[in-house]
């Protein structure tokens, strides 16, 4: 693979290179105000502003988009062409690596370039090529006056003169600030998902969609304004709901835990992910595919909302722990941590489980129904499930909106709510009878209960519990093993002999079958206060490809792991609980199906 440059190796090779044939050359110029020079280089009177890229992919949409401003379009409107106004007796040339794929999208930047008059620099690690060469616009005027009748000449004038006056409004940040160039944020999207979205032909939301696509890399904001402006306009336009936009004011005190993984982008991705998908499957929902869209924006959108709470006692202890130094454990049981008990009567927030239950199946014996929604009931209360929450919050959320605006009714609300409210394996996993295969060292479930044999599974689930870790913040010991429990709680194993739902299918469960697949092969981009990713099952996208075989629509994807058998541990036990074979998951060119049978 070929070794990409940074901004400061490539800006240090144009310098000496351009120095080394005698010219005084200025990097980041800012005497041109407002004219943002990356590159000028000056000798005797003849003038060079260069602009560059760093990316691997460029074509005529990314770097010479039109532009509308006040009403006045600008055709390939670019940092490029403003330099051609800007610097009229300058020449201006567009320098790049030589990794740049030079596929159809670069021919067409390349056409532009060429009838432009902007010159190209291409940059190799001993040598600069001229590749196309620059014509000085002012030259380019006058030879176009001297071969010209009167009438075209005043035509000619009216022309650049109007290009003058659309760049004096205009003044675009040179190519080189680009976020998706220079690194300036931290990048969390998977640019081959942003890619996919210029195909989509069938979903509601398309257009905007592919807008994001189109104007992703020209950028400048950081990923979570682009997720929230996003998400906040589909939410208003296509649900008629407000956004609750709290994620980035919680995002330090989340990142506070090493280990903590981004979440509000993660969803944003998560629902792209799932949009891409139905768009492609769309003939085989197309019945009620508006419905499953706009539950499918609810539930994708909000599935983490509400994974602060999940552990706000242990933050709340560790406040007064730093603030007034509190370390007697009668002290930290007498201090006001958050009750749940109390709060799910008084917010009639029990009601919103009994509903969600209710939605889950239709069939319910009635013991069963009170032990699901038992089930619930604790998740919430002792082991903060941020899933369980979130669903809550939306449910709420939904009962506090204005009813004249709403977009999408109750019954697609429960949908989303339901989805998210199962989203999380704490809880998907008993719903279909687990019987100590999903934390049993990557044994998949054999015939026997075993649970008799002491499975695994709590024990590693235990360390991401609320309840573990506050045990161990009340007894002050920090030795992580010393809390681990060997059986699951009395009302968790109740639903997993009961195998309240079994397999997980997309035909009964559209949406919650689509959150758990997405959200499961959504790494890309989920960075760590600490950058250590080497703690995380990280993987990387590599493609989605739909395919048909034997008329039947065919979903894979391909992921690249840097920790594949943790990995495929993990699409193991999902493809246990999820049954649909035509979603596939290849995870460094191994094919798990989800079959409902461990894939395979």
């Amino acid at each position: 693979m070929n070794k990409e440059y940074t901004v400061k190796e490539l800006l240090q090779k144009l310098k000496d290179y351009f120095e080394n044939q005698g010219y005084l050359v200025e990097v980041n110029f800012e005497n041109f105000l407002p004219a943002r020079v990356p590159l000028y280089c000056k000798k005797d009177n003849e003038e060079i502003v260069i602009d560059f890229t760093i990316d691997k992919y460029i074509s005529k949409n990314i770097f010479f988009p039109s532009e509308t401003i006040g009403g006045v379009k600008i055709d390939e409107a670019s940092p490029v062409r403003f330099y051609q106004y800007y610097f009229a007796n300058a020449k201006i040339f567009f320098a790049y690596p030589y990794y740049v794929s030079e596929d159809n999208g670069f021919i067409e930047f390349r056409n532009v370039c060429e009838r432009r008059g902007i010159g190209l620099l291409k940059i190799f690690d001993t040598k600069i090529e001229e590749v196309v060469k620059s014509r000085i616009l002012f030259d380019e005027i006058c030879a176009e006056l001297e071969i010209h009748g009167n009438k075209k000449i005043k035509n000619k004038l009216e022309y650049h003169l109007g290009n003058c006056l659309h760049y004096f409004v205009y003044y675009p940040h040179s190519i080189f600030k680009r976020r998706a160039i220079t690194g300036k944020f931290k990048e969390r999207m998977s640019y081959i998902l942003i890619d996919k979205l210029t195909n989509l032909k069938n979903i509601s939301y398309k257009k905007e969609l592919i807008d994001l696509s189109n104007d992703y890399r020209k950028e400048y904001h950081d990923d979570y304004e682009i997720a929230e402006d996003c998400i906040n306009n589909l939410w208003d336009k296509y649900l008629g709901l407000r956004y609750p936009n709290i994620h980035i004011k919680m995002e330090n005190i989340l990142q506070r835990d090493e280990i903590y993984r981004e979440h509000f982008v993660h969803m944003f991705q998560v629902f792209l992910m799932g949009a891409y998908i139905l768009d492609n499957i769309y003939p085989t929902i197309s019945a009620k595919s508006k419905e499953i869209e706009n539950v499918w924006l609810a539930a994708s959108t909000f599935h983490d909302f509400n994974y602060g709470l999940q552990n706000f006692d242990i933050w709340l202890l560790q406040f007064f722990e730093d603030t007034l130094r509190v370390r007697n454990k009668q002290t930290k049981e007498n201090l006001n941590l958050l009750n749940l008990d109390s709060t799910m009567i008084r917010e009639e927030l029990f009601d919103k489980i009994v509903k969600m239950t209710s939605q889950l199946k239709s069939d319910w014996v009635k013991n069963d129904k009170e032990k699901m929604i038992r089930f619930f009931y604790e998740k919430v209360v002792r082991d903060r499930n941020h899933g369980v929450l979130s669903a809550i919050s939306l449910l709420k959320l939904f009962d506090e909106s204005n009813e004249n605006k709403r977009k999408i009714n109750m019954k697609g609300i429960l949908k989303a709510a339901i989805a998210i409210g199962c989203h999380d394996e704490d809880v998907w996993g008993p719903l279909c009878g687990c019987q100590g295969y999903r934390r049993s060292s990557g044994m998949l479930p054999s015939n026997e209960d075993e649970c008799i044999n002491k499975c695994n599974r709590e024990s590693l689930l235990w360390p991401t519990k609320k309840s573990r870790i506050y045990k161990e913040k009340m007894d002050n010991n920090s030795n992580k093993d010393i809390a681990i429990k060997s059986n699951c709680e009395n009302w968790e194993r109740e639903i997993m002999c009961r195998r309240v739902i079994d397999k997980i299918k997309f035909e009964d469960y559209p949406i919650l079958f689509l959150l758990i697949f997405c959200d499961n092969i959504q790494d890309e981009g989920r960075i760590t206060n600490s950058d250590n990713t080497s703690q995380l099952d990280l993987s990387k996208l590599i493609d989605v490809f739909i395919t048909t075989e034997a008329e039947k629509i065919l979903i894979g994807v391909k992921l690249e792991s840097n920790n594949d058998e943790k990995k495929k541990e993990e699409i193991e036990r999902v493809a246990w609980c999820l049954k649909n074979d035509r979603f596939r998951i290849s995870i460094n060119d191994t094919l798990k199906k989800m079959d409902g049978n461990g894939g395979g």
